[in-house]
């Protein structure tokens, strides 16, 4: 049995930055192992739906360290190896091909699956989900002989994917059973914008409506939706979420709901064993609420900060909740938290793609989102973390970005 004073359960964005971060700090060889059930080493994610989904990057652009980075900092990298059973209390790891790995601290990152459609015929050709290098080059390849796409989904994955296939002269129409696209986060108006945008560029929309069922004969020719509507089609991409890998773990000790439970140190109920990214449901002490956040971002950042406090580094993880998305030539980027917010103000002019929208409770900034504003863009993070008073009148003043200096004059 091979033991390691530390060891990454999973080989996704949280591992390549986790064990970037153990380097920095100074790990020893061979005190840390990544145990991964992927084929290749850690790489980026956010790519798979936008610019390796065109072609526009490929295998070369994505490892989030170099090939030679393991073996240079004597990291072992156990790769198809797949994790079936967990000991915590004599620290040990059983993996299907009947090896153990004893830890002395563990963190787990085993992220999150995606959720499939609940459809006879689910399982034909042509009917593809991003989460993937395999699942990109999948669409990819597929993309190259097809007209007419369906999308499933009008979160993140489906408008992302929507805008890559159109570069590759394929028609989307994106199907949403939502009266509006990324209606979880976007206000009426925002969702307005985008659809107009995407509509412009050859995408179609479906809102309002539900795939009940796929036709197919060896391989997917056409959806059916809401019953009696039938649209022909040579692929599909369903982004309809995901659900946190926890199957693992469901008969042991580790508190679970939605995701594994932590505290603010990314701490699970079970002494040195830590969980982040999109498997860790955590205490955002900034809300003071348990979140789960599926973001790279979020990855990145836990996976590093985890990395810290393994090695004794006990702090707090501080961040305020971000996010963002490209598709064509629009990026935009989000943080904070909507949910109590009482008031919403706007500024900029969408017509111009530059603009921003502000989220207020009680005069305090809780979130915005910002699009082609820099100067704001600076501004933001801070004023959500330092729950900074708010003017209105500072909001509605024109069309200036905000800045500190007219912050201090409206204060």
């Amino acid at each position: 049995m091979n033991t390691y004073t530390y060891v990454i359960l999973g080989g996704g964005v949280v591992a390549g930055y986790a064990a970037k971060e153990f380097v920095g700090q100074g790990v020893q060889p061979h005190e840390l192992a990544i145990i991964s059930a992927d084929s290749m080493p850690p790489y980026e994610r956010p790519s798979l739906s936008k610019d390796f989904l065109t072609g526009e990057s490929d295998m070369d652009s994505i490892p989030i360290n170099e090939a030679s980075f393991y073996d240079q900092h004597k990291i072992d990298l156990h790769l198809n190896t797949k994790v079936e059973r967990i000991d915590f209390h004599s620290r040990i790891l059983y993996t299907s091909d009947n090896k153990e790995f004893g830890f002395g601290k563990l963190l787990i990152a085993t992220g999150s699956g995606v959720q499939t459609l609940d459809l006879p015929e689910a399982h034909l050709p042509g009917i593809f989900y991003l989460r993937s290098i395999d699942d990109a080059y999948q669409i990819r390849k597929n993309a190259k002989k097809s007209q007419y796409a369906a999308v499933i989904g009008a979160g993140y994955i489906g408008m992302e994917v929507a805008a890559a296939l159109t570069q590759q002269d394929i028609e989307p129409i994106v199907i949403f059973p939502e009266d509006r696209v990324m209606n979880q986060l976007f206000t009426p108006e925002l969702s307005q914008f985008y659809q107009r945008y995407y509509e412009e560029r050859g995408v179609s929309f479906k809102p309002q409506s539900k795939v009940t069922g796929l036709m197919g004969n060896g391989r997917i020719y056409g959806v059916i939706l809401n019953e009696d509507e039938h649209l022909p089609v040579d692929m599909v991409v369903a982004g309809v979420g995901v659900t946190p890998t926890v199957d693992l773990f469901r008969d042991t000790k580790l508190k679970l709901d939605d995701g594994i439970i932590v505290n603010e140190y990314l701490e699970t109920n079970i002494p040195d064993v830590y969980a982040a990214g999109d498997i860790a449901k955590y205490h955002d002490v900034l809300f003071d609420t348990y979140r789960r956040v599926e973001h790279w971002d979020n990855a990145v950042e836990q996976g590093q900060h985890a990395a810290h406090i393994m090695m004794g580094k006990r702090e707090p993880f501080v961040k305020v909740p971000y996010f963002f998305s490209d598709a064509f030539d629009l990026s935009w980027e989000f943080w904070g938290d909507t949910t109590n917010a009482s008031q919403v103000m706007y500024r900029g002019d969408m017509s111009k793609r530059s603009f921003s929208i502000w989220w207020i409770y009680d005069e305090q900034l809780v979130a915005a989102l910002v699009m082609d504003r820099p100067e704001e863009r600076e501004l933001i993070p801070e004023w959500i973390q330092k729950k900074e008073a708010v003017s209105s009148k500072l909001l509605w003043d024109g069309q200036e970005p905000v800045s500190w200096k007219r912050v201090q004059t409206y204060r």
